[in-house]
């Protein structure tokens, strides 16, 4: 049998920065997340002059994109933690998932009490 036929198993990074990385990349693409669809307000506009098909392909994408980039981040930050990729993927993309859910229900509740256009516009 070769020497290097077993791979060097190395001990995963404390806990403590386990936690920290996890929650500094939630937030990362959390304030990423809100910062597009900021960005992307004029689509969202009743009275502007998208289509609502291009508006829902802008969001589809928009949405897609962020979570596949929280699926790649969570791969990547798991790896770099020596842990399991693939549970920080998940991880990330089922948070990311519930900030988006959330963002869209906060801000459509907002909106119909007099505060439109925080990160989209509604109607009420």
């Amino acid at each position: 049998m070769a020497a290097n036929a077993h791979p060097v198993r190395t001990t995963p990074r404390p806990p403590w920065l386990h936690i920290v990385a996890a929650a500094a990349v939630v937030l990362l693409l959390s304030v990423a997340y809100l910062g597009a669809m900021r960005f992307a307000i004029e689509y969202s506009n009743p009275h502007g002059h998208h289509t609502p098909d291009e508006r829902d392909l802008v969001y589809l994408w928009l949405h897609l994109g962020v979570l596949a980039a929280a699926l790649v981040t969570g791969f990547a930050l798991g790896r770099w933690l020596r842990s399991a990729g693939t549970a920080y993927a998940v991880l990330l993309l089922v948070v990311l998932a519930t900030v988006m859910v959330g963002a869209q229900l906060g801000s459509r509740e907002l909106a119909c009490s007099g505060h439109d256009g925080l990160i989209r516009h509604w109607t009420c």
